[in-house]
């Protein structure tokens, strides 16, 4: 019989639980993949407005507000808080490598030979916009996280010790922070850790549950062979270059929103406040006026590094040569992915590097917001709820969720883990968010290996995803576990501990289909979670109290048969 929650059972056994709790968080999660998972229906909670600015997956971080605050439900009665944890992306940072910048002091340097600027005044100044973004993320280091994510996280932290303080007022609980191993997701850990208090807490490399989409992780060393995660992360490879190849969808629907007209319209428009238009219909027309990512440009080029930058302390001031501009959507592309980046270095933008990019969007709102729905639609494909009937893109981050189950079931068996927070990536929330069926990640887009219209691809117009919204820079989800001491009289054992979760700060109900304790309420039994999202089988009425109902509805864990036959039918896999 399990013990008595930490929280309830009082300090007297915690230390002697302690060196069981260290064991138990060093054996590795079994894996599992869900091999089936509807992706339909409405968001259950209401979508954010769009942010002011269309910065795609690089919004920074929107703080919750007083009323959000205000609006965090209260634990039932006789519950009290048990375990809090969560996982977040790292927050805001620089460009992560010389790359967007690189690119466009090419096309520049050709513009100037030229007399590709509409004036040499633009010219100069686009080049000093260039020089200073690089200049600053030379001394802030690429890829790097920036005083305003520093701040983020800070912030966050002191806010999960504030919502959590009854929590450890009540017990001498362990604290556990992880990440993924990136640099910028370490950072970011030691500043929630500060913000909470906890500066003494050490943090755990774990790339296998925090980077799981690449078989490289963050120190140059590869998943094990044959280990699950490795399997994981081969499988996922696998799935994303057959779809983004010849004959993919994800490839043919990519090609098709590319290719719309709009595109070249929005890009034309953008390009035409700077470059002359002879010079935006020669770029891509020949090799003289397409630029890789290499010293000189050309694609066979060697490998460019920022100048002033030290290569050997930052090997990401050196850029990738096989990216390129080769069209005019290529080049506003690259100019709008540093315009997003820009407002995430707000602290670095000062003399004597200074840069202004907001400028080239002042009255191009909607250019900006298809260029936005451009970066979306990448990030959605390939990261997000993807295709109808497929969850490859998801089914790698199912470690995650059974991670997040079993801190909770230790802490029941009497773990002295108190809060468990992970540090990660976009890569690690996006996924997360499409397999929890989070608000803008419920709905993919058809299986059309030949669209012909926006109804066959990711639009705007038919899906809410949005990366603005879904993976912000410290984008987050938190969940907090309360629990009751004694027997549950309606099941015989002891009470079934509680969730509620909240996602970016706000509170958020968990998926539909995952029925909470009343109607009204965010907070679901464990039990009924692991039902809903795992596909695990319970008997276990979802409902407490009054709410509780009798008679074929507790049968069935209080589903209707029709609906209970369908939740049943999410198959889970397990590899232990």
């Amino acid at each position: 019989m399990p013990l008595l929650p930490p929280l309830l059972a009082r300090r007297s056994t915690a230390s002697g639980r302690r060196d069981c709790a260290t064991k138990t968080a060093a054996v590795a999660i079994a894996f599992g993949a869900v091999a089936a998972l509807a992706i339909g229906g409405p968001a259950n909670a209401a979508d954010n407005e769009t942010p002011d600015g269309f910065y795609s997956s690089k919004q920074p971080y929107i703080a919750p507000t007083d009323a959000d605050i205000a609006a965090y439900s209260p634990a039932p009665d006789g519950y009290e808080p048990l375990a809090t944890e969560s996982v977040a992306r790292h927050g805001s940072r620089g460009l992560s490598s010389f790359k967007y910048d690189a690119l466009l002091h090419l096309l520049a340097n050709t513009a100037q030979a030229e007399n590709g600027f509409l004036t040499p005044e633009i010219g100069a100044e686009f080049i000093a916009n260039l020089e200073g973004i690089t200049a600053a993320n030379v001394e802030n280091g690429y890829g790097m996280l920036t005083r305003q994510g520093e701040l983020q996280h800070e912030a966050i932290g002191q806010r999960a010790s504030e919502r959590n303080a009854k929590l450890f007022d009540a017990t001498d609980g362990r604290i556990v922070a992880q990440t993924s191993g990136e640099p910028r997701a370490t950072e970011s850990g030691e500043s929630f850790l500060a913000g909470f208090g906890a500066d003494d807490v050490e943090l755990e490399p774990r790339p296998e549950l925090l980077y799981f989409h690449k078989v490289e992780n963050p120190d140059g060393t590869d998943k094990a062979e044959g280990s699950p995660e490795r399997e994981s992360a081969d499988a996922y490879d696998e799935y994303i270059d057959k779809q983004t190849d010849d004959g993919g969808t994800i490839a043919a629907a990519m090609d098709y929103i590319e290719d719309l007209p709009r595109s070249v319209e929005v890009a034309d428009e953008l390009l035409s406040g700077i470059f002359t238009p002879e010079f935006i219909a020669s770029i891509g027309a020949d090799e003289e006026h397409t630029w890789f990512n290499t010293v000189d440009g050309t694609e066979d080029g060697e490998i460019v590094c920022a100048p002033g930058a030290d290569a050997a302390a930052d090997p990401d001031a050196c850029g990738d040569p096989e990216k390129s501009i080769e069209s005019p959507v290529d080049a506003a592309m690259t100019l709008y992915n540093l315009y997003i980046i820009a407002v995430d270095m707000a602290e670095e933008n000062v003399a004597p590097h200074e840069f202004d990019f907001a400028q080239y969007f002042e009255g191009r709102e909607t250019d900006a917001e298809w260029f936005a729905y451009l970066l979306d639609a990448e990030d959605f494909y390939e990261k997000g709820p993807s295709l109808t009937g497929q969850t490859e893109t998801f089914d790698v981050a199912q470690p995650l969720l059974d991670d997040f189950f079993a801190a909770i079931d230790e802490r029941v068996a009497g773990g002295d883990v108190a809060a468990t927070f992970r540090l990660g990536h976009a890569e690690t929330i996006v996924p997360f968010a499409a397999l929890l069926r989070l608000p803008g990640s419920t709905v993919a887009a058809p299986d059309d290996t030949e669209p012909s219209s926006a109804d066959h691809v990711y639009d705007y117009e038919n899906n809410p995803w949005r990366g603005a919204e879904v993976t912000p820079m410290a984008a987050n989800v938190q969940w907090d576990v309360v629990a009751r001491a004694g027997v549950d009289p309606a099941t015989g054992i002891d009470y079934t501990p509680l969730v509620r979760m909240l996602y970016n700060e706000r509170e958020t109900a968990f998926a539909d289909g995952c029925r909470p304790i009343a109607d009204g309420s965010n907070w679901v039994k464990v039990t009924e979670l692991k039902r809903c999202l795992n596909g695990e089988k319970t008997e276990e009425n979802p409902l407490i109290g009054d709410a509780a109902p009798t008679g074929a509805l507790a049968a069935v864990g209080g589903v209707p048969g029709a609906i209970a036959l369908l939740v049943v039918k999410r198959r889970r896999t397990t590899q232990e």
